[in-house]
């Protein structure tokens, strides 16, 4: 389907683009050009943060998942001070990338309220994470697809203002249909983000400096949080329909 009119509110600077695999990817590209302040301010406040967490030892970078920290490195001496610093970590996580989110919507004219719906979003988050968790746990394949069919929920809790079982179930069915475009484009974002990330890594550990190492990391994969972002309301954009009825989560 054509889906070549202007986004409305922005003034033509984003246009939407087809939901197929070019698209998915160019609209991500394209929320990310038109929102880099917003998304260079996300990296360095949430890159910093980490980047300070690895070199004290109280964040393990092999237990973080998409920017989120999933494993506690505890010891006899520094846990209480490390689990502290994870909480403050998650919940900077989740508060920055509430008003990227925000920034994002409000870009392509889809935020027509700015009140508050943070604790909705973490709520949401929490849930969709343990049931993606346990997808992968039990066959991968099933948290693979509710990666994908959930992509789109952020823009329906925070554009729409949906409920989040709503908004879950309305970016299940909103993807419908555009499941293989959705990860194949996730896909080769991951694959170029790997890309890019590995050889800032490799050319850090190279040079042999513990702190240019937890910079480099931490910001890689703050980057790497923030374009899964905008790659989510890129399929918000793409998929979302005003007229579309709210279904069920697993309809």
């Amino acid at each position: 389907m054509d889906r070549g009119a202007i986004a409305p509110g922005n003034s033509g600077a984003i246009v939407a683009r087809d939901t197929d695999f070019g698209g998915f990817l160019g609209q991500t590209l394209d929320l990310t050009g038109a929102n880099a302040r917003a998304v260079v301010l996300f990296v360095l406040v949430l890159g910093g943060f980490n980047a300070t967490g690895l070199m004290l030892g109280l964040i393990d970078g092999s237990d973080t998942i998409a920017g989120l920290g999933f494993g506690f490195n505890i010891d006899a001496e520094e846990g209480l001070i490390a689990g502290l610093f994870q909480i403050a970590s998650g919940a900077l996580t989740f508060i920055a990338s509430y008003f990227l989110l925000m920034e994002l919507l409000a870009s392509c004219g889809r935020l027509p309220d700015r009140s508050t719906r943070i604790w909705a979003y973490i709520g949401m988050g929490i849930l969709s994470m343990l049931g993606m968790v346990l997808g992968f746990l039990l066959l991968i394949i099933p948290g693979v697809i509710l990666m994908v069919r959930w992509s789109a929920s952020s823009g329906f809790l925070i554009a729409d203002r949906m409920g989040i079982s709503q908004s879950l179930g309305a970016s299940w069915d909103a993807t419908r249909g555009h499941s293989w475009p959705i990860f194949f484009a996730g896909v080769v974002l991951f694959i170029g983000l790997a890309i890019i990330g590995g050889v800032l890594g490799g050319l850090a550990g190279f040079a042999g400096n513990d702190l240019l190492i937890a910079v480099v990391s931490s910001m890689a994969e703050a980057t790497g949080t923030a374009l899964g972002l905008a790659f989510g309301i890129g399929v918000f954009t793409l998929v979302h329909d005003n007229s579309s009825q709210i279904g069920e989560v697993f309809a």
